[in-house]
């Protein structure tokens, strides 16, 4: 609307010019219709460098973090260097289980910033999305050509892992599995040695405390510090290949 009036404000400026003879009439048009030419001019001015007639509004949205490894028992977080600084990051995830391509966060630093931090609850992204909105309805009439309603003016991205999730480039991602599929079978025989291990030293300890122990609880026992010794066994060896990944 804006832009029109200028035009229009412009057109009967000419026009009052050229077409009416009478002199005052001719000069008092002239002036109003320059004027308002003129004011207008300036609003769209305004809007275009300072965004008049509009505010910012930021909107805040949790979403559940998904892993995106394929191995239930990596939980990975990944990012691809933007320019050749290293500091700029665009990061790889997925927000649902059912989600077969993963989403990136936008390369340009000056529209997206990422930060990663370490909680305890249940792994989350939350975006703050802050836009440029008209202040009224009469506003977005007058300026809804410049283009700038809804315009992104940021995206603030938070991603809240764990203490057991990675975050590694998608070149060491990449090294990460061939490491694991080339020392699958060593890790294998490792696995089964050292759970056997662990698993006799929690039976024996426990039947020394009570010798009397029942094979139910033995039983009890021992499925227990299977759990327990896989658990960690496959921690400590995955720290080893991505001690030698990073």
């Amino acid at each position: 609307m804006i832009i029109a009036s200028v035009v229009l404000f412009a057109i009967l400026l000419f026009l009052s010019m050229t077409m009416i003879d009478r002199g005052n009439l001719r000069i008092i048009l002239a002036l109003i219709f320059g004027a308002l030419t003129v004011v207008s001019m300036m609003f769209m001015t305004f809007n275009d460098a300072n965004h008049y007639g509009m505010h910012k509004v930021t909107k805040t949205e949790t979403s559940d973090l998904i892993s995106v490894s394929p191995s239930k028992q990596m939980k990975m977080l990944l990012y691809q260097n933007v320019g050749t600084s290293g500091k700029e990051k665009v990061y790889v995830y997925k927000t649902h289980q059912s989600q077969k391509k993963a989403s990136t966060t936008n390369p340009d630093p000056k529209k997206a910033s990422n930060r990663v931090k370490t909680v305890s609850g249940t792994p989350t992204l939350v975006t703050k999305t802050t836009r440029w909105e008209f202040n009224s309805k009469a506003s977005k009439v007058w300026f809804n050509a410049s283009g700038y309603g809804h315009k992104l003016v940021k995206r603030e991205n938070t991603f809240n892992i764990n203490k057991d999730w990675m975050v590694l480039s998608s070149t060491q991602a990449k090294k990460l599995q061939k490491l694991v599929k080339a020392n699958q079978a060593k890790m294998k025989t490792e696995a089964k040695a050292y759970v056997t291990a662990q698993v006799k030293k929690s039976v024996t300890a426990a039947m020394t405390k009570d010798p009397t122990m029942s094979s139910t609880e033995q039983a009890k026992i021992t499925k227990q510090a299977t759990a327990k010794a896989t658990a960690d066994y496959q921690k400590q060896a995955m720290a080893k290949i991505i001690a030698q990944v990073k």
